[in-house]
C-alpha cells in the first residue's frame, strides 16, 4: 500500500488510517466533526498527496489539451487554474481534474488518485497525434490543503505572502528550502484556502511550519472524513460516487465547465446530442426533514416508488441534519423520501450548495482540487 511522505507525522499525531484507493491515508485525528468545524471556523490542514500530478509540455501542448479536455486551454492565463473534465466518446466522465497553466507551453493536471493510471494511459493515447510530453510527477509530489477563515493569515505568516494579492483560482511560485513550491488559491471545502504543491523532500518541513504558525488560530490536522463532509455540504462531486464514465457533466449539472465552442474535445458530439434532447436525469441535493443519516446506496422514492439512489450522503455538522446527493428523473419530484434501514425519511430537494456562508468562494459555483 502506498504512503504519503508525511505518513510518520500522521502516525505521531495518532491518526486513524484507511485504505483509500491503495493509499494508507489519515481518516481522522481528533474526530471528524471537530476537524470539520475547525475548517468552517478557524483552519485545517489536509494531506492530499494521494492525488496524481501529471505535467504536460511540448510544442503541441495547447492542441493536445484542446483535444483531451472540455475547454479551450489557450483561454487559461499563465499562473491560473481551472476545473475541467476528461471524457469518453459517449460524453461520460473519465475523470474530473484541475488544470494549472505554468507558462505558454507547460501545464499541470491534478487528477483523482483512483484514476491516475487510467488517465495516464488515456492521455498518452491521445498524445500520439501531438508533439506533447507527459511526465508523471506524482512520485515526487506532495500536496497539502490549508483551508478555513484563518488560512490567509497563516499562509502570510508562514510564507511571507499577501494572499489578497492574487485572485481565486490563481497561484504563485516561490522557493522554500531551495525547492520550488506552488501556492494555489483553490480548495475543496468552500472556505478560504490554498493548496501547496511541493517536492516530497520539503513537504514535512512545510507541514510542521503550517501547524506551528497556525497554533494560535486554532488549526487542526484534518483527515479524509472531514474532507468528505465539507465537500458534500458544498455539493462538490466525488469521482466514483457522484460521477463516473456513465455520467455526463450535463446530468451532473456542470455544463458551465464545458466549452462547446471548443469543437475538438473528445465527447463533444455526444454532449451536443444530450443537450439537444435534454438529459433524462439530473443530480439534486436532498435534505432530510426528520432525523436520519443517509448513506451512499440508500434508495430515493417518490410516491412510494423508487426513482434513484443516494450517490453521496452523510450528517452535516454545519447544518445539523442529514443531506444527500442523488440522481432523479429530470421531471423532478414533489414528495421525496430516502429509505434508511428500511424506513422512509422525508426529504426535500434543495439547491447546491447545502451550506451557504456570506463571502464564501464556494458561492461562485467553482469547484476546486479534490
Amino acid at each position: 500500500m502506498a504512503r504519503s511522505p508525511l505518513y510518520d507525522r500522521h502516525k505521531a499525531l495518532n491518526a486513524k488510517f484507511l485504505d483509500f484507493h491503495g493509499w494508507e491515508m489519515p481518516l481522522e485525528y481528533s474526530g471528524s466533526v471537530k476537524e470539520h468545524t475547525a475548517v468552517r471556523t478557524a483552519a485545517g490542514i489536509f494531506d492530499v498527496s494521494h492525488m496524481g500530478v501529471i505535467e504536460v509540455g511540448g510544442a503541441d501542448s495547447i492542441q493536445f489539451l484542446e483535444r483531451a479536455l472540455t475547454f479551450a486551454p489557450e483561454s487559461l492565463k499563465p499562473d491560473h487554474a481551472r476545473y475541467a473534465f476528461l471524457l469518453n466518446e459517449k460524453g461520460g466522465i473519465k475523470d474530473d481534474l484541475m488544470v494549472f497553466r505554468l507558462n505558454e507551453e507547460r501545464f499541470i493536471l491534478v487528477v483523482n488518485a483512483s484514476n491516475r493510471e487510467k488517465d495516464l494511459n488515456r492521455l498518452r493515447g491521445i498524445g500520439r497525434d501531438f508533439r506533447a510530453v507527459l511526465i508523471d510527477d506524482s512520485p515526487d509530489s506532495c500536496i497539502l490543503a490549508l483551508q478555513g477563515p484563518a488560512s490567509w493569515e497563516i499562509a502570510s505568516s508562514t510564507f511571507g505572502i499577501k494572499p489578497s494579492g492574487f485572485p481565486y483560482h490563481s497561484f504563485i511560485n516561490f522557493v522554500f528550502s531551495g525547492s520550488g513550491v506552488i501556492l494555489s488559491k483553490t480548495g475543496y471545502t468552500g472556505e478560504k484556502g490554498f493548496e501547496v504543491y511541493a517536492h516530497r523532500k520539503v513537504a514535512g518541513a512545510i507541514w510542521d511550519l503550517l501547524l506551528e504558525r497556525g497554533k494560535n488560530s486554532g488549526i487542526l490536522p484534518c483527515g479524509l472524513a472531514a474532507r468528505d463532509t465539507l465537500r458534500l455540504e458544498m455539493g462538490y462531486l466525488l469521482y466514483g460516487n457522484d460521477i463516473d464514465e456513465d455520467t455526463s457533466p450535463i446530468e451532473a449539472g456542470y455544463s458551465n465547465f464545458i466549452d462547446l465552442e471548443n469543437e475538438k474535445f473528445i465527447g463533444r458530439n455526444a454532449l451536443l446530442k444530450i443537450k439537444e434532447k435534454g438529459p433524462g436525469r439530473r443530480l439534486v441535493g436532498l435534505a432530510l426533514t426528520d432525523p436520519g443519516v443517509p448513506r451512499r446506496g440508500c434508495p430515493v422514492t417518490s410516491g412510494g416508488k423508487e426513482i434513484g439512489v443516494v450517490t453521496s450522503g452523510n450528517f452535516s455538522p454545519s447544518l445539523h441534519k442529514g443531506i444527500a446527493m442523488a440522481y432523479i428523473p429530470a421531471t423532478g419530484i414533489n414528495d421525496g423520501a430516502i429509505i434508511i434501514r428500511g424506513r422512509a425519511h422525508a426529504a426535500e430537494v434543495v439547491e447546491f450548495p447545502f451550506y451557504r456562508k456570506a463571502g464564501s468562494p464556494a458561492l461562485t459555483g467553482n469547484p476546486a482540487l479534490k
